[in-house]
């Protein structure tokens, strides 16, 4: 059950906490808090709900508050991926601390309880838990997730992992993970960062002789489904990324090859195994719009327009 107790009561032996970050998302949040609040936890345990809200306009707030959540608020203007992680968890006082995205939703009681199995192992910085899409969800994401979350659990150290100083091939996802405050306050998550800062942070933990545990049997509803500015933009945020740990630059003729690149993967996706009818049509239908909001978004220059403006014309 969700704490009804002030924080500052809490006894951090007996705490789990939970950090969700929410821009205008009140009904994404209320699912999300909905699953959490039925969680099956150990004897004695309590939940610690803290909401990092991005500056909604909606009810997101409300919702939050109506499950006893604290609520951390972030400026627009202040905003990144690892700032508001760390101005969460900075409030958190449970030993290990969830991370959730506000459209995550855990289907039943076992999930948590299913993330901190590993734990008792000293040697455990993170767990991240078994992401499968909802029915809406479009092609691309379909066969990403059943990529990059099969149905057997890993255990990635040092001696087994050699991740890209980028962050590439993100190891733990912050959709839903769950990692050791103590590593948290040796190492941070960076927050100047565009996206994907959760790659980096694995990257540096796994150098320092931690194990992350892929945790298949903590299954969760999560996937996306952004109009194509939006995710033209998440997209760039992530090539970004990946631009300032390998001292590339953007220039036209790499654009192209990347909007080349995402067609050929979607028309792939479009084939692959178990995809339903209705996604592969529809995956075929949307790709010139998308393709022509990722030209848009990839083309405007950025050199004298701060990114956080740039953003707001895009993420809605």
């Amino acid at each position: 059950m969700m704490n009804e107790k002030p924080i500052e009561s809490l006894d951090c032996e007996n705490v789990v906490s939970a950090v969700i970050r929410v821009r205008n998302a009140a009904a994404h949040l209320q699912r999300c808090l909905s699953g959490l609040k039925r969680q099956i936890l150990p004897a004695s345990y309590q939940l610690q709900v803290i909401v990092v809200d991005n500056n909604s306009t909606d009810d997101s707030l409300a919702v939050a508050r109506r499950y006893g959540a604290a609520v951390v608020p972030v400026q627009r203007d202040e905003f990144t991926w690892g700032s508001a992680l760390n101005k969460g968890i900075a409030l958190a006082v449970g030993r290990i601390v969830l991370l959730l995205s506000s459209d995550t939703y855990a289907p039943d009681s076992r999930w948590l309880g299913e993330m901190l199995k590993p734990f008792p192992d000293p040697c455990v910085a993170a767990v991240y838990g078994r992401q499968v899409p909802y029915r809406d969800a479009p092609v691309d994401e379909r066969v990403r997730l059943k990529k990059r979350f099969p149905p057997t659990s890993m255990r990635f150290d040092a001696n087994n992992s050699d991740p890209h100083p980028s962050g590439r091939g993100i190891i733990v996802s912050n959709a839903c993970a769950a990692i050791r405050r103590s590593v948290w306050q040796q190492v941070p998550y960076d927050e100047q960062i565009s996206g994907g800062e959760e790659g980096v942070w694995s990257c540096d933990i796994l150098k320092r002789g931690y194990t992350i545990v892929y945790q298949a049997t903590a299954k969760i509803y999560h996937s996306h489904r952004d109009n194509p500015l939006k995710q033209a933009w998440r997209h760039w945020e992530l090539r970004a990324r990946e631009g300032l740990f390998s001292n590339g630059q953007s220039n036209q003729a790499a654009s192209l090859r990347w909007l080349g690149a995402f067609a050929k993967r979607r028309l792939q996706n479009c084939l692959y195994p178990g995809v339903p009818i209705r996604s592969r049509v529809e995956g075929i239908a949307v790709l010139p719009v998308e393709l022509a909001a990722f030209a848009l978004v990839d083309f405007i220059p950025k050199k004298h327009m701060e990114p956080s403006k740039l953003k707001r014309l895009f993420w809605r």
